[in-house]
């Protein structure tokens, strides 16, 4: 079996036990029972001694075949015994080598951690230079001038490159300053100290004698100041601020230069502006006119003068903007802000009212002021120095030094026109352009005005109360002096002059509600009522008395209609309250002047307690009377209300006003008429009307349809 010849007997003896069947049975059966070609052979029952002999040959043959195969290959297996020795050789030379090798790299990382050591030294060592070089440069650079700027700081024309070395020679000096006590024991500073020092007295002498020489170019009056701020100073404001920070006592002297310069300068030009600015004034008012001037006598015919008349108009005409403003408050909504051009305004030949003037001036005096403050807080305050107070207190006092003349001039312009006009409104409107003026400052940010704006309202507010006692002192003489007996129903034209003072104050007064001007108003409305009750108080003509009140009441209430004043404000409700009593108080008149009877009967009837003691011929006789006179009375009425007031709306209110009354009174007689009959049809005699003989009065509807034919009349 082929098969069999692979099989390896473990602890079998083939030589010692193969003749003994029974001994391999024995010791195979025990060991072979579970290897599967044993159990096979046992069960199909082969002779194992004859298996035995069998595999004995095959293991002999398989013997006889490697033997032979190995003697096939004994060369090939010198050789390769040959190669493994060269191999061995090889093997131990490498690891003389790697030997050799591992003893080099040990050298080698002892020389690397040399060289690291070394490296962070190195890199220790150049941190540290580094270091100390960047100090030592600034150091240097500090306090080492080029010899350029040297040169040019000495002998260069001062222009924008002269002001560039200035300011590294100035941070030099500012860094030596600095720093000098720190490195005092550096001997760069010591050398250096001197040198910086007497560059910088050059410097500040060459920069003192460039301002004074530009500021003194100032002193020609032709020329524009603010051109050379701009142009000149302005560019090179560093220089003022180096001799500020430098050499406080060449700056002091520049500055002090300046102002005096300045202070003339602006002196002289205001002067100018204002002398010509009085050239062009046009008088408004005089001392005359007063709300309660006496009205000039009438004059016609052979005693009159048509000339003198004719000159009385124009006069009057001229006059007009008196009371009147009109379009005198377009100066406090100008949308021009520049101030008047003395040759354009003399070329024109065209005179303005003073408000006009005064404005113009402040608008000049405040554009100049603003622009010079900006420019003394730029020039003569250096940055560090301009967001302090004290920065803030030289600002102001340069200013106050360069404009104290220049404001004292413009409050002299004030007073001298104070002290003649008579202009009230020209007063209120100057108080008004200075409130403008105050807000515009205060946008702007320029608070040193705020005394001069302090000083003009404190010359213009006693003066406003001057003129308006001046008014109400002229309609208490008119109070005071004898009344007419007969008075024209027409109003006088104190009455117009009242109204158009008013309406002005009350429309200068729009946005501000200032007391003084309501109390002043409110006191010349209490003298205006108690004139006009004065005059009416004095007349004989109690129909003429009422109609001179009502149409003077109606002049006053047209003009502040006209002007944009309705009932809220309570100078309108004042007079409207007037004019309603006086109204009432005049249909009152008419109804006792043509219905007196109906009148005194209604009221007589009325306080009757028993209707039946009313006399039937009075009533009989007061319906007669109606029946037969009361359109007649109508039209009389009608007649005399359109002979009294022209105006449509008024006349038209108060004709309604009296036949309403009319209306009242018969009605209220009709009640009475109804009731004393109606106890009597009522009583014993069973009668169904009034008795015999009593006239029955016209009906009211009658009466109504009547008065509605005179409704258009007006």
């Amino acid at each position: 079996m082929a098969g069999g010849m692979d099989i390896v007997f473990e602890g079998f003896d083939t030589t010692a036990d193969l003749a003994d069947g029974a001994g391999v049975s024995e010791q195979l059966l025990p060991d072979m029972e579970n290897d599967e070609l044993v159990r096979d052979v046992l069960t199909r029952g082969v002779d194992l001694q004859q298996y035995s002999r069998q595999i004995e040959h095959e293991l002999q043959a398989l013997e006889g075949e490697q033997l032979a195969s190995y003697e096939a290959h004994e060369g090939a297996l010198v050789e390769l015994d040959a190669e493994i020795h060269r191999c061995d050789e090889v093997l131990e030379n490498m690891e003389e080598l790697l030997a050799s090798f591992k003893t080099s790299l040990g050298s080698i990382n002892q020389d690397i951690q040399t060289l690291q050591r070394d490296s962070t030294s190195m890199s220790q060592q150049l941190r540290n230079r580094v270091a100390a070089e960047k100090q030592l440069g600034r150091i240097v650079q500090g306090v080492v001038v080029a010899p350029e700027a040297v040169r040019m700081i000495c002998d260069g024309e001062v222009n924008e490159a002269y002001q560039e070395c200035l300011i590294d020679v100035n941070k030099k000096i500012a860094y030596l300053r600095v720093h000098g006590r720190q490195h005092r024991r550096l001997r760069a500073f010591g050398e250096m100290q001197p040198e910086l020092e007497r560059l910088r007295l050059k410097a500040s002498s060459r920069v003192r004698e460039f301002l004074l020489d530009k500021t003194n170019s100032l002193r020609a009056l032709s020329t524009n100041a603010h051109v050379v701020q701009s142009s000149v100073f302005l560019k090179y404001r560093f220089l003022n601020h180096f001799l500020i920070e430098r050499h406080a006592e060449a700056a002091v002297e520049v500055r002090d230069t300046y102002i005096h310069i300045m202070r003339q300068y602006y002196l002289d030009h205001f002067g100018a502006y204002q002398r010509g600015l009085a050239r062009l004034e046009r008088v408004v008012a005089d001392r005359a006119d007063v709300v309660g001037a006496e009205e000039p006598a009438k004059l016609g015919g052979l005693f009159g003068s048509g000339k003198a008349a004719a000159a009385g108009a124009a006069s009057a005409r001229d006059r007009t903007s008196v009371f009147n403003l009109g379009g005198r408050a377009a100066v406090l909504d100008a949308d021009d802000p520049r101030a008047i051009v003395l040759s354009v305004a003399g070329e024109e030949g065209s005179r303005k009212p003073f408000e006009e003037l005064f404005r113009s001036f402040n608008l000049a005096l405040m554009d100049n002021a603003t622009a010079e403050y900006e420019f003394i807080m730029h020039f003569f305050v250096s940055p560090k120095a301009r967001q302090k107070a004290a920065g803030a207190d030289m600002v102001r006092m340069v200013f106050e030094h360069i404009f104290e003349p220049s404001l004292r001039s413009g409050e002299q312009f004030l007073r001298t026109y104070l002290d003649t006009t008579h202009d009230a409104l020209c007063v209120l409107l100057c108080v008004r352009i200075v409130a403008r003026m105050a807000g515009e400052l205060q946008r702007r940010r320029v608070p040193v005005l705020d005394a001069y704006v302090n000083a003009l309202n404190m010359l213009l507010w006693p003066r406003f109360q001057a003129l308006l006692d001046s008014h109400i002192e002229s309609v208490k003489r008119l109070t005071s002096s004898r009344a007419r007996s007969r008075i024209d129903t027409q109003p006088p034209a104190t009455v117009r002059r009242y109204a158009e003072l008013a309406s002005s104050l009350l429309r200068l007064n729009v946005g501000y509600n200032t007391h003084v001007v309501a109390l002043s108003l409110a006191r010349l409305r209490a003298e205006m009522q108690a004139y006009l009750a004065h005059v009416a108080g004095g007349s004989a003509d109690r129909h003429a008395a009422l109609v001179f009140l009502i149409n003077s009441y109606d002049v006053l209430l047209t003009v502040l209609s006209e002007n944009g004043f309705g009932e809220r404000e309570e100078e309108v409700s004042s007079w409207k309250q007037e004019l309603s009593s006086t109204v009432l108080a005049f249909a009152e008149a008419q109804m006792e002047a043509r219905f007196g009877y109906l009148k005194q009967f209604v009221a007589e009837a009325e306080q009757q307690s028993d209707m039946g003691q009313i006399s039937a011929d009075a009533l009989s006789h007061v319906a007669t009377t109606f029946n037969a006179e009361w359109r007649a009375h109508i039209a009389a009425i009608n007649v005399a209300v359109i002979q009294s007031f022209s105006n449509f709306r008024t006349g038209t209110e108060i004709l309604h006003v009296v036949l309403g009354q009319l209306i009242i009174y018969y009605t209220r007689f009709h009640s009475i008429f109804d009731k004393r009959f109606a106890r009597r049809r009522g009583g014993s005699g069973g009668g169904s009307g009034p008795a015999g003989g009593v006239c029955q009065p016209v009906g009211v509807q009658n009466v109504m349809v009547e008065i509605k034919k005179y409704r258009n009349n007006f």
